[in-house]
């Protein structure tokens, strides 16, 4: 299709998975990712990847991927805010500073890019495409930030698909359990817990990305990806569900 795709976290995961079901599709992709070895071995593989080694936390490396990225590919059309870090919370007593630096890579480096974006994605018609998680709207203990996080990115698409629509339609994905690492098995109680019956993999959520960028008549929306996990509804003792204290 010969688009120009930008992915953060495109390293590894999710966001690897993603690069690379968009230059199977015939476009251009430059990613950014704080891991430089596995960039750049990443990038050997494909002669239309480049990547850009850098912290999506901080505002000047983001300017300079976004220049990065169009001189590489010369057009913005795919804008993928793919990358993350899990923390901890309240009941590790996370600081201040470390609940703003998880929300500076999940949330304020998304708003920022959007913004450095805009006017190349209006032009082209583009899409911004933002990855959550199903931990935006149920939680385990201790994990206030990356909670946060993902919540603020769900109101931030919704927020986006009013200001920059109709030139641009700005979706999210709620990604459940996805398994990033090739090598890990499951039991088949893990596979059992997800009406789906299996963990996810990064190419369903690639699946998925790849499909809000084909349609034209979706934006603003959330859409879970997770096997069916949060919707099922689990009660001491019934169906084999046992809690244990």
């Amino acid at each position: 299709m010969d688009r120009g795709i930008l992915v953060t976290g495109g390293a590894h995961g999710i966001g690897k998975q993603i690069c690379i079901d968009f230059i199977q599709a015939g476009d251009k992709v430059c990613f950014i990712d704080i891991d430089e070895k596995k960039s750049i071995d990443f990038a050997k593989e494909y002669p239309n990847l480049f990547y850009f080694h850098g912290n999506v936390a901080h505002q000047l490396t983001l300017k300079r991927f976004v220049e990065f990225a169009m001189e590489k590919l010369q057009r913005i059309d795919v804008l993928v805010n793919n990358a993350c870090r899990g923390n901890k919370g309240i009941l590790s007593s996370l600081s201040y500073e470390e609940f703003d630096y998880t929300l500076s890579i999940g949330l304020k480096a998304p708003y920022e890019l959007s913004r450095l974006c805009k006017d190349e994605l209006i032009k082209n018609k583009g899409r911004i495409i933002n990855i959550a998680s199903t931990r935006a709207f149920q939680s385990e203990p201790d994990s206030e930030a990356y909670a946060s996080t993902k919540g603020g990115i769900v109101a931030l698409t919704h927020a986006l698909a009013i200001s920059l629509g109709p030139d641009v339609l700005v979706n999210c994905i709620a990604p459940g359990w996805i398994n990033v690492n090739e090598q890990q098995e499951f039991s088949r109680e893990d596979c059992a817990a997800i009406p789906a019956g299996k963990v996810g993999t990064p190419k369903d959520i690639s699946d998925m990305v790849l499909f809000l960028c084909q349609q034209d008549f979706i934006t603003g929306e959330t859409i879970t990806v997770d096997g069916g996990m949060s919707k099922r509804m689990i009660y001491h003792g019934d169906w084999n569900w046992f809690y244990k204290f």
